[in-house]
């Protein structure tokens, strides 16, 4: 399958975007950093126009760049090297993969 023409690689506003995305859709705190985590950036992206894909098309196909998906990913890691983002979602998941908004990312998060 094709990627649309709209799709280009994405920019650093695009990634800063894609990232507070799927943190204030919650779904970066119950998926690792694996295919399921490519799905969610693609629906992301495709939600806030910087891909145009059709539904249909998002199910299990990697249409991603694996430049773009390593942009997010490397962004959610200075997420949680600054404090943003931390380790665990709750008591049953204190560790990774599962990570949740810190204080001082609930407060980022408000800008």
């Amino acid at each position: 399958m094709k990627i649309s023409e709209k799709y280009e690689s994405f920019n650093e506003e695009k990634v800063e975007n894609i990232v507070k995305e799927l943190i204030k859709n919650r779904v970066i705190f119950t998926v690792g950093l694996d295919l399921a985590l490519y799905q969610k950036i693609q629906r992301v992206a495709t939600k806030l126009g910087y891909m145009d894909i059709k539904p249909m098309d998002l199910g299990y196909a990697i249409l991603l760049e694996n430049d773009d998906y390593l942009k997010v990913v490397d962004k959610i890691w200075e997420y949680i090297t600054s404090g943003i983002l931390a380790p665990g979602s709750d008591w049953n998941n204190p560790w990774f993969p599962h990570l949740h908004l810190t204080e001082k990312g609930k407060k980022y998060m408000e800008k």
